[in-house]
């Protein structure tokens, strides 16, 4: 037995020496693939998209970057470990960024791809991007309980902070919309800081749009912060919205004998969060006035959901998911005065 142990130890270190090496073979290798691609993307994304001159520089360039795409795609396995180092580095180029963590997304659902891309679209140039991809995108890492509040802050001091919508009309999303669509994705919580260090800057473009989002939280600590607010650097009008806010807020009336059950409303809530609006539209469409409904049957216990139910609808933004937002927020405030109420009684 002892000759037998003795004649393992050669053959154990062999192997741990034939597996060191190979591992060093194949970092080495990954450490070439890497090298190549990064090589590929400083040569792909050495411009700015708002720079180009023409249809045609514009199409060879997008061109390449169909290439750098395509060979991820291709090759997952060998390259996905390369983009990600590439999107981590503090140095990469915006533009590159913003592309490439679409690329990952694409590819990696995973929460660090998510939050690499969160981090990408914060320091994009905002003149190079599809502003309707960026919101848009930023609204739907939100509604998956993200916190994008610092793109949200960019784009609250982008002075061109707007884009169209074809397919509604041209509706025009402006600086306060698209920051509604961000901020009004994201839970509360993550929200309200950002919100409160842009009102806190009395020279800040977007400080009022984020007033307008900060009075719609109706949570004990927006609520708690507006109360102590010092409103003298704002404009006659954003004074009288908060003070008619405070003072006498917008509610619905319960409705005496509701037509709607609250477990109607919990399976129409919770089918939405799960993908599927067909039933709260069907509620709609059946008791047009249904907010009244909503306010005679819920209480403090359901405000969560009604809470990310708003947060899903205005994560789809357009005007009717504005729309729906505002009836929430006043089905919100309606039940939280309604709790307060009670508490006092």
């Amino acid at each position: 037995m002892k000759i037998a142990n003795i004649s393992l130890v050669p053959r154990l270190l062999l192997g741990i020496a034939f597996l060191s090496a190979v591992s060093s073979l194949v970092h080495a290798q990954d450490k070439d693939t890497c090298s190549e691609f990064q090589q590929t993307i400083d040569s792909t994304y050495n411009f700015r998209p708002a720079l180009l001159a023409n249809e045609a520089e514009r199409n060879r360039k997008s061109a390449a970057m169909d290439k750098v795409w395509e060979g991820v795609k291709g090759n997952p396995t060998g390259l996905l470990v390369c983009l990600r180092r590439a999107l981590e580095d503090p140095k990469a180029d915006a533009w590159f960024r913003f592309d490439g963590s679409n690329l990952l997304v694409s590819l990696d659902d995973s929460r660090t791809a998510k939050e690499l891309q969160i981090k990408s679209y914060a320091a994009s140039n905002l003149e190079d991007v599809d502003l309707r991809l960026w919101v848009a995108t930023l609204a739907r890492r939100g509604v998956e309980g993200f916190d994008v509040s610092a793109a949200g802050e960019r784009w609250l001091a982008y002075p061109r902070a707007r884009y169209f919508l074809p397919e509604h009309g041209g509706y025009e999303v402006n600086v306060a919309a698209g920051a509604l669509f961000i901020f009004g994705s994201m839970d509360e919580t993550q929200a309200t800081p950002a919100l409160l260090r842009v009102i806190s800057q009395s020279n800040h473009p977007g400080r009022e749009a984020a007033l307008a989002i900060l009075l719609n939280e109706n949570t004990r600590e927006s609520l708690s912060s507006l109360k102590q607010l010092d409103v003298s650097s704002f404009s006659a009008k954003a004074r009288n919205i908060i003070r008619d806010e405070l003072d006498h807020p917008n509610l619905f009336q319960p409705r005496s004998i509701p037509k709607t059950s609250r477990k109607e409303f919990l399976d129409a809530f919770n089918a939405w969060l799960n993908g599927n609006p067909d039933p709260f539209l069907d509620l709609v469409a059946k008791v047009p006035d249904g907010e009244r409904d909503v306010v005679a049957t819920m209480t403090a216990e359901d405000l969560p959901l009604v809470r990310m139910v708003r947060r899903r609808m205005i994560s789809v933004g357009n005007q009717h998911a504005i729309e729906f937002y505002e009836s929430f927020t006043r089905i919100i405030k309606t039940i939280v005065l309604k709790s307060a109420s009670t508490k006092t009684n």
